[in-house]
């Protein structure tokens, strides 16, 4: 399975065009690069970047919701409404659709993130909001830390 990690700012070329960074094309898992990529809205404002393998799992949980379920059917809708599958280009670059452009907020740049299965793009001022409360507040990282990772730190 690929693992996402990292984290840097990349400018958004005026036809909304965003290199995806060599450690989201070849992943230290992978043994070839990515080409195909998924987009969609993702959770906070950010878009969701996936693999091919990851949008498959993700499908197959969609598949698992009865169709029966009111609830579930409204979500798959929305979930899948600004999705796109786009190609990498020769530059490394993925085009992000209008309508993503927009949820998300993005002008001239954004913050790529690594996030383990997937990558995802933000807005700048939203991505500081969104992690500030963790990172600017003394402790709270330790303390999610411990909470979160207490299996893999031995605590």
């Amino acid at each position: 399975m690929v693992s996402f990690i990292g984290h840097d700012l990349y400018a958004i070329d005026h036809k909304g065009r965003i290199a995806i960074p060599q450690w989201g094309r070849q992943p230290s898992t992978s043994k070839k690069p990515i080409t195909t990529f998924f987009l969609n809205r993702g959770f906070e404002g950010c878009i969701n970047v996936h693999d091919p393998e990851g949008w498959e799992k993700l499908m197959a949980s969609l598949r698992r919701i009865p169709p029966g379920d009111a609830r579930g059917r409204v979500f798959q809708r929305a979930f899948l409404t600004d999705a796109k599958e786009v190609t990498v280009d020769a530059q490394g670059r993925v085009p992000i659709p209008p309508a993503l452009l927009s949820h998300a907020g993005l002008g001239k740049e954004a913050v790529l993130h690594g996030n383990n299965v997937r990558i995802e793009i933000w807005n700048p001022e939203l991505w500081a909001k969104n992690v500030g409360p963790v990172t600017d507040v003394p402790g709270e990282y330790e303390r999610l830390g411990a909470e979160y990772l207490k299996d893999a730190l031995g605590e």
